[in-house]
């Protein structure tokens, strides 16, 4: 009887710690095209202090910005992917996605494709927030510069775990000269033709 009670016990603890841990994950859904998406009630915390842009004179909306990665990783299908774009929009949010090749139109329109998040840009400085399957759905941060040709250089770590530099633009310039052939990324960005709108869903 005694082991009985413990058994229902341990149950019930158990249960309990279940409840506790998923409680605390936003469960991400994968959309039809294959790719992660928040849920529905998952609150991006840049979602609401995002400006809209006014003009494409930092960041273009009629342009995608490419990561061409081929000389330096493809030596085996592990690879096969590490190109990709960003297609950033006029009211703070954006799509990255990878690509074996120069993205066709029809991907670049197509709100349905890529991974996806919030940005907010500061003079030069873009901060970025991008939803993953991380810990069953979490959102990870890269942060970078807009360069004098208007290409966009993101960085992967936590801008304040490194002497403090935070986000100024001269702490990240810095960093950004110090780092390796893997990071910073460096995106160049190039006009695309027949780019159409459709109102981003996350």
């Amino acid at each position: 009887m005694a082991c009985l009670n413990i058994f229902k016990k341990m149950k019930y603890l158990t249960l309990i710690l279940l409840m506790i841990t998923t409680l605390g994950c936003s469960h991400y859904i994968i959309n039809d095209a294959g790719y992660v998406r928040p849920p529905k009630n998952y609150k991006f915390s840049y979602r609401n202090q995002v400006q809209n842009l006014v003009s494409n004179e930092q960041i273009d909306t009629t342009a995608v910005y490419y990561l061409n990665n081929c000389n330096i990783y493809r030596t085996s299908d592990e690879y096969k992917y590490r190109d990709h774009y960003i297609r950033f929009y006029a009211n703070g949010k954006f799509k990255i996605q990878g690509v074996k090749e120069f993205p066709k139109i029809e991907d670049v329109n197509n709100i349905n494709l890529g991974i996806v998040g919030y940005y907010k840009l500061k003079g030069n400085v873009i901060k970025m927030q991008i939803y993953s399957d991380i810990e069953a759905g979490s959102d990870q941060l890269e942060f970078g510069l807009i360069d004098e040709d208007k290409n966009l250089i993101l960085l992967s770590d936590n801008p304040r775990s490194t002497f403090g530099i935070g986000y100024s633009e001269s702490g990240i310039k810095r960093k950004i000269q110090n780092q390796n052939i893997m990071n910073p990324k460096r995106y160049k960005k190039v006009k695309i033709e027949k780019m159409t709108y459709n109102e981003p869903n996350w």
